[in-house]
């Protein structure tokens, strides 16, 4: 072997120590942003469970992609969400998108923002999940900025969509009010009959749904120092959903004040549906008609 030959070989075992030192060196992890670890989430427990506020307890498509065309600005000005939710779905990033594009995008905001609930925790997130319907199960856990899950704890957890009301909102009565939590099938309430006249009726149903610790309901407040707290879509005695009011409208003979979205930290919400063909009741003062009552 010519020292020429030896040289190269030295040369060549040399480079090939230092790939391979390359090659085992630890890449740095991968870390993710928040709605990408929510992705994560609902991936890998496939059967998150969640309500849609366009659609329960009142509501449809025409209100959904109303709130598409609305809420777009808004949705597509938080950019970390928003790259998010495009490398989902495969869309471009571009300039302008169809309304079908904007009701795509809406309804993964949608999911991300009522499916999973995160927050930060130190170098970890913790998580709160409900999975199933009906007699399902609420999962707690954290998860690493690289995508590591880790349950922490799973109960069981009643998981139907809330129906309205919050504790403590009181119904009218002809012997006063009463918290509506205290109602109950055959208590007698007052009502409204076809013609718009005040009658009592008994109550033919009265149902309590649990709901997480995170659900938002909305305040309403009047001019007159009336206000009731309730979900988004509880329907006025107009038909229209609360959520759906703004400062200066006019509800029940006043003018709206406030509307503000605020945490019910009740563990359950409820509603009631006194006898006659209106479904309509006073609460907190505020007349309002029943979610159980249908069309």
């Amino acid at each position: 072997m010519t020292k020429s030959t030896l040289l190269i070989g030295v040369v060549l075992l040399g480079m090939l120590a230092v790939l391979g030192h390359a090659c085992t060196q630890e890449q740095p992890p991968v870390e993710y942003s928040v709605p990408e670890l929510e992705y994560r989430l609902i991936g890998h427990f496939e059967t998150v469970f969640w309500c849609d506020p366009d659609f329960y307890p009142i509501g449809g498509e025409e209100q959904e992609e109303q709130h598409a065309l609305e809420q777009f600005p808004i949705i597509s000005a938080n950019t970390t969400e928003f790259s998010a939710i495009l490398a989902h779905l495969g869309l471009p990033e571009k300039s302008e998108y169809s309304d079908e594009e904007k009701l795509q995008i809406y309804r993964e905001h949608k999911k991300l923002t009522y499916a999973v609930q995160i927050t930060s925790s130190g170098d970890l997130y913790d998580f709160t999940l409900r999975v199933g319907e009906e007699q399902g199960e609420e999962i707690t856990g954290t998860i690493t900025k690289s995508g590591v899950i880790t349950i922490v704890h799973r109960e069981p957890s009643i998981n139907t969509c809330p129906i309205c009301l919050t504790r403590g909102t009181l119904i009218d009565t002809p012997s006063g009010p009463v918290p509506v939590e205290q109602v109950c099938e055959g208590t007698t309430v007052w009502t409204v009959d076809e013609s718009g006249k005040r009658i009592a009726a008994a109550v033919v149903e009265a149902t309590m749904t649990p709901v997480p610790s995170f659900f938002q309901v909305v305040r309403v407040g009047l001019s007159d120092g009336r206000s009731v707290i309730a979900a988004w879509g509880h329907p006025t005695a107009e038909g229209r959903a609360l959520g759906q009011y703004n400062v200066g409208d006019i509800l029940d003979g006043a003018v709206v004040i406030a509307v503000e979205e605020v945490t019910c930290n009740d563990g359950a919400t409820y509603d009631i549906l006194p006898g006659g063909s209106t479904g309509l009741y006073w609460a907190n003062g505020i007349l309002l008609k029943s979610t159980l009552a249908g069309s």
